[in-house]
């Protein structure tokens, strides 16, 4: 055994060396020599990313629309709808995130002759920009955006400008903001097999294997986040129209296990509470694909992942 033990010893500079195992069956002792990857362990750097803050403010954007030469004039407006909502463009300066996007309002009319026709017209490329104040950002940082319609509303008066309609629309706007931080961890390399003993016992082998569902519930496949383009922003895709409420509202149930409940719209934000499958929340708003939602308590309120409630 001690001639053994020198030779698995003896002369070894690198990170693989031998090892003498003793392996006990039944009655019986062996030694197998086993040639194993030992691993190096050393610092690494990684960047953790934090939130730095979530901000919501509103904007009102309202202009006019008329209607095209072609058209007749407007008895009596049907509705107004508004379409492709989009941010553009999301930029941080000190202190403040920027977001510029535009947006495209489409009014449906009963025109001004005698069999009263249904028309329609557009306005595209309406502008708009919101600047939210986040303390401590800076241009180097990250941000994201999201942007909902709250509400829509006209004006038109008939006998004084038949052919203009006054458009005011109410946006919601969320802005998040991510800083990036370098952090020190000891990694361990993985460990290549250049040896093997195989052993059987009369206890039989263990089992390491963890089930899926002891993860948390709120950590999901990039998958989740194919809303968000490369302007860092998430487009919720709603065609809200006038005199309506679009901004996701009713109850939902909860169909992961155990779901977190967050102090804001991602995994990053603290946890507040957890909620279990089968219980049901009140949905009041939406942003980056989350759910601010108020609790069957009736008290407490937070945010859970779209991904984990089903909503009715």
């Amino acid at each position: 055994m001690a001639d053994d033990l020198e030779r698995a010893s003896g002369g070894s500079t690198g990170s693989t060396s031998n090892t003498v195992v003793s392996v006990t069956g039944t009655g019986t002792t062996e030694s197998a020599q086993v040639v194993c990857g030992c691993p190096e362990i050393g610092p690494e750097t990684i960047q953790v990313e934090q939130v730095l803050g979530a901000e919501m403010d509103q904007r009102v954007v309202e202009f006019d629309m008329f209607v095209p030469a072609d058209k007749p004039d407007i008895e009596q407006v049907v509705d107004v709808y508004v379409k492709n909502l989009e941010i553009n463009n999301v930029t941080i300066i000190p202190d403040k995130v920027i977001i510029r996007g535009d947006l495209e309002v489409k009014v449906m009319y009963v025109a001004d002759l005698p069999d009263q026709p249904v028309h329609a017209f557009e306005r595209r490329h309406v502008r708009f920009t919101r600047d939210i104040s986040i303390s401590g950002a800076m241009p180097d940082m990250t941000a994201k955006a999201d942007v909902q319609v709250e509400y829509v509303d006209y004006d038109f008066h008939h006998h004084h400008t038949p052919r203009k309609v006054h458009i005011t629309i109410v946006l919601k706007f969320w802005a998040r903001v991510v800083s990036t931080t370098d952090m020190e961890v000891l990694a361990v390399t993985p460990v290549d097999e250049v040896g093997q003993v195989e052993v059987s016992t009369a206890s039989g082998s263990s089992n390491d294997s963890t089930a899926a569902s002891t993860f948390s519930d709120d950590f999901v496949s990039a998958s989740h986040y194919s809303g968000y383009n490369d302007q860092n922003v998430y487009v919720t895709g709603v065609t809200p129209s006038v005199g309506t409420q679009p901004t996701v509202s009713g109850t939902a149930t909860v169909t992961g296990s155990v779901v977190h409940v967050r102090s804001g719209p991602g995994t990053n934000f603290p946890i507040v509470t957890k909620v279990k499958k089968g219980d049901t929340v009140t949905i009041k708003e939406q942003a980056f694909g989350w759910y601010r939602v108020l609790l069957a308590d009736n008290t407490t309120i937070g945010w859970i992942a779209s991904w984990l409630l089903s909503v009715q």
